[in-house]
C-alpha cells in the first residue's frame, strides 16, 4: 500500500509541476504584428546564432530574431521570389570558392547540426533578404561629384606622394676593412672618374665602363627613388644637386660613389580624377550602410507592431 501512495504523489507531482515547466519553456518573448515568438524558438535561434557570434547578449539575440522575422515578412509583403535556380547557383559559388564537393559541403553541413534541405531553406531566405535590400535601399543611394570633392579636399594629406628622384651612380667598390694602400688606389680612381665627367665625358657611357655596381650594363641607372630608399650617402649627395648635375665622390661602406641626378619630382598629391572611382566606392558603401541601418533599426520597425515582453 505504502508503495502505491508513493507512486501516486509522485505521478500527481509529475502532472501538477509538467504544465508549469511547459508554460515557462514556451512563454512569450516577443510579438510581431500579434504573432508570438516563444522561448523556444529564441531559444533555437540562438543556439544557432552563437556558434558565428558566442559574445552576442541574450538582448542582441533577441534583437536579430525580430530583425529576421520583419525581413521574411517584408519578403512576403513585397513578393519576393526565389527560383530554385538561384539557389542551386549560389550553393555552386560557395563549393567553388571554398574549392569543395557535395560529398564535403555535406560533411561540413552534419558538423553544424545542418541538413542540405535546411541549408537549402537558410539560402533562400538570405538571397531574399539581399533582393529586398537591393529593391528597398540601393536604388535610394547615391554620391554626387560634389561630395567626392568634397571628402578628397578634407583627406589631402593622405594622398600625398613623396619627393622622388632619377638617379644614376658610379661605384668604385671598396670593402669597409680596406688596407691604405688598397683605400688610395679606389680614391685615386674615383677622383679620376670625376675629372673625365668634368670633361665633358657622358656618365651613363663612363658608368658602363668602369663602374662596379651591378647596374653598371644599365649605365649606372638606379630609377626613381624616394629618399631613404637608398644609401644615406646617396640621398645626402643627391639632395643638394640640380638636375643634371652629378656629386663629388663621396664614401660609404660598399666603396666610393659618384651620383648624377637626371630629374627630380617634388612632393605633391595623387590627383581627384585618379582617385574619383575609388572614393565613390569608398562613400557609397558608407552611405549604403547608414541607409541599412535606418531602415532596419527604423523604418520596418515603424511598419510593424513589435512588442518585447520580459
Amino acid at each position: 500500500m505504502r508503495c502505491r501512495t508513493g507512486a501516486l504523489i509522485a505521478l500527481m507531482t509529475l502532472a501538477a509541476s509538467s504544465p508549469v515547466r511547459a508554460a515557462v519553456v514556451n512563454r512569450i518573448v516577443a510579438t510581431i504584428d500579434g504573432e508570438p515568438i516563444t522561448l523556444r524558438e529564441f531559444q533555437t535561434y540562438a543556439e544557432r546564432a552563437t556558434r558565428g557570434n558566442p559574445d552576442a547578449t541574450q538582448g542582441q539575440l533577441l534583437d536579430a530574431l525580430i530583425t529576421d522575422k520583419l525581413l521574411q515578412k517584408e519578403v512576403a509583403d513585397k513578393g519576393v521570389v526565389v527560383r530554385d535556380e538561384d539557389v542551386d547557383n549560389y550553393i555552386k559559388g560557395i563549393k567553388e570558392r571554398n574549392k569543395i564537393n557535395d560529398e564535403q559541403l555535406e560533411q561540413a553541413l552534419s558538423a553544424q547540426f545542418m541538413t542540405m534541405d535546411t541549408y537549402r531553406k537558410q539560402v533562400r531566405e538570405e538571397i531574399q533578404k539581399a533582393q529586398l535590400i537591393n529593391r528597398e535601399i540601393r536604388g535610394k543611394v547615391n554620391v554626387t561629384p560634389e561630395e567626392v570633392e568634397r571628402y578628397y579636399k578634407a583627406h589631402l594629406s593622405e594622398y600625398s606622394t613623396p619627393e622622388k628622384m632619377h638617379l644614376r651612380h658610379i661605384l668604385v667598390k671598396l670593402a669597409p676593412d680596406a688596407s691604405g694602400a688598397e683605400v688610395s688606389a679606389a680614391t685615386a680612381k674615383a677622383d679620376d672618374i670625376y675629372r673625365r665627367l668634368k670633361a665633358g665625358t657622358d656618365f651613363a657611357e663612363l658608368a658602363r665602363q668602369v663602374s662596379d655596381d651591378p647596374g653598371a650594363k644599365n649605365g649606372g641607372d638606379l630609377g626613381w627613388v624616394k629618399p631613404g630608399e637608398t644609401l644615406d650617402v646617396i640621398d645626402k649627395a643627391a639632395r643638394d644637386l640640380k638636375p643634371g648635375q652629378f656629386s663629388e665622390p663621396v664614401r660609404s661602406d660598399v666603396g666610393i660613389h659618384i651620383i648624377k641626378l637626371e630629374e627630380r619630382s617634388g612632393a605633391s598629391h595623387q590627383s581627384l580624377d585618379e582617385l574619383a572611382a575609388g572614393i565613390k566606392d569608398q562613400l557609397y558603401s558608407a552611405a549604403l550602410e547608414e541607409r541599412y541601418q535606418k531602415w532596419l533599426t527604423e523604418e520596418l520597425r515603424k511598419r510593424h507592431d513589435v512588442e518585447i515582453r520580459q
